[in-house]
């Protein structure tokens, strides 16, 4: 993985990045942190991230009235935005161990896995990974502090 050096990474959590395609509680602070990505911010997630978020978007569409069409652009959009994508297959072992000790799903905790291993701030809306994160001296960036200042 080879990140710009002039950029700030941060690992960030699929319950965010939804929120860049589907209107929700933080998507006024995505929209503004998505602004910077490529300025002064890269993202990183494990390349399930992608399955979390299609998923999001297939729900959408079965159970909550989005049109197929509308899903699927949102899938165009979804696998166009910059970020850098890390296999997770090498985290899993200690994503298993952070799931276990912390009663946390696999997939949340090799996010967490994933900000360990590169001291990268985890941005998450997700409250249990962020307490477990915390619990294990993962530096939480809220998504807030990306909107600009009034």
């Amino acid at each position: 993985m080879t990140l710009r050096a002039d950029l700030t990474p941060y690992v960030v959590d699929a319950s965010i990045v939804i929120q860049y395609l589907i209107a929700d509680t933080f998507t006024g602070p995505t929209d503004a942190l998505f602004s910077q990505v490529g300025q002064s911010v890269s993202l990183v997630l494990p390349e399930f991230g992608f399955l979390e978020c299609a998923n999001v978007l297939w729900k959408q569409a079965a159970f909550y009235g989005l049109p197929a069409q509308q899903a699927q652009k949102l899938l165009t959009d979804l696998l166009a935005l910059p970020l850098t994508v890390i296999a997770a297959s090498d985290l899993l072992r200690r994503g298993l161990q952070i799931g276990l000790d912390h009663q946390l799903a696999i997939y949340d905790s090799v996010y967490i896995a994933l900000a360990e291993r590169f001291g990268y701030p985890l941005i998450t809306a997700d409250a249990r990974q962020e307490q477990a994160a915390r619990a294990l001296g993962i530096v939480i960036k809220p998504v807030t502090d990306f909107l600009p200042e009034s």
